[in-house]
C-alpha cells in the first residue's frame, strides 16, 4: 500500500488559513472547493473535509464525490453546535452540519471529528463556559488522529474553558438568557432579536452558542 497522503479540503477556510505557516502540516495538501472537479484522487488519500456549503445538495455532493473517488479515508470536520439539533433544528448552520455529519457516516470510509469553538488563545472566546478548541490541539489531532467514540468513527475534540464576565451585567444577562432559552424549548430562535441586542453590546454568547455550550456541559458532567 503506498504511503499516505493528507489531503485538507477546504483550503479558503478560516480553520486551514491559520493552521496553513505551521511547519509541522508542510507535508498537508489543501485544495479549495472548486478544486474537487478536477482533483486527482487517490486510494492513499486521507482527505479532511473543512469545506462548507450553505446548501446541503452541495454538501451532499462534496462527500458522494470523494467517495466515488475511492480515498481510503474521509474526515468530516464538524461543529460542537450539531448538539442543538436533539432539541431544535430551527438554527441553519447546526442543523446542515448535523446533515453533512449524517451522510458522512453513511459512508464506509468516513469518520466525523468534533471540533468546539476554535481559538488560539482563551482571551478570543466568549464569556462563560465554553466547549472550546484550540488550534494547537487541532493541529495535533491532524498529526496522529485517534477514534475512540462510536466504535471508531467519530472523536469529539474539545473541552470546557469558563471565561470571565465583564461585569455583574453581563452575568446577569447571561442568566437571563439562559432562563428564557430553557423557557422556549424547541422555539429558541424566538430569541433572534435580543440576540442582535446581544451582539451589538459585544456579547458573544448568545444563539445556538448558548444552547449547544448549555448542551454539552449537561452531556460532559
Amino acid at each position: 500500500m503506498n504511503a499516505l497522503r493528507e489531503v485538507v479540503l477546504g483550503s479558503g477556510s478560516t480553520v486551514w488559513r491559520t493552521l496553513a505557516g505551521r511547519r509541522e502540516l508542510d507535508g498537508f495538501t489543501a485544495i479549495g472547493h472548486a478544486d474537487l472537479p478536477g482533483f486527482r484522487f487517490t486510494p492513499s488519500d486521507r482527505v479532511w473535509v473543512l469545506a462548507y456549503s450553505r446548501n446541503a445538495r452541495e454538501n451532499e455532493a462534496m462527500l458522494e464525490r470523494l467517495h466515488q473517488a475511492g480515498v481510503r479515508e474521509i474526515v468530516y470536520v464538524s461543529s460542537s453546535s450539531t448538539v442543538v439539533n436533539g432539541l431544535s433544528r430551527c438554527y441553519e448552520y447546526p442543523r446542515l452540519k448535523w446533515q453533512a455529519e449524517m451522510r458522512a457516516l453513511a459512508l464506509p470510509q468516513s469518520r466525523v471529528l468534533t471540533l468546539g469553538l476554535m481559538h488560539a488563545s482563551t482571551d478570543e472566546l466568549p464569556a462563560g463556559p465554553c466547549v472550546a478548541t484550540s488550534y494547537d490541539e487541532l493541529a495535533a489531532f491532524l498529526l496522529q488522529p485517534e477514534w475512540p467514540e462510536d466504535g471508531g468513527r467519530r472523536k469529539s475534540l474539545l473541552r470546557v474553558v469558563q471565561r470571565p464576565f465583564r461585569g455583574p451585567l453581563e452575568r446577569a444577562l447571561h442568566r437571563a438568557y439562559g432562563r428564557a432559552q430553557a423557557w422556549l424549548g424547541a422555539w429558541p430562535c424566538l430569541l433572534r432579536p435580543a440576540d442582535l441586542l446581544l451582539r451589538a453590546c459585544g456579547f458573544r454568547w448568545y444563539g445556538y452558542t448558548y444552547l449547544s455550550n448549555r448542551l454539552w456541559m449537561s452531556k460532559i458532567s
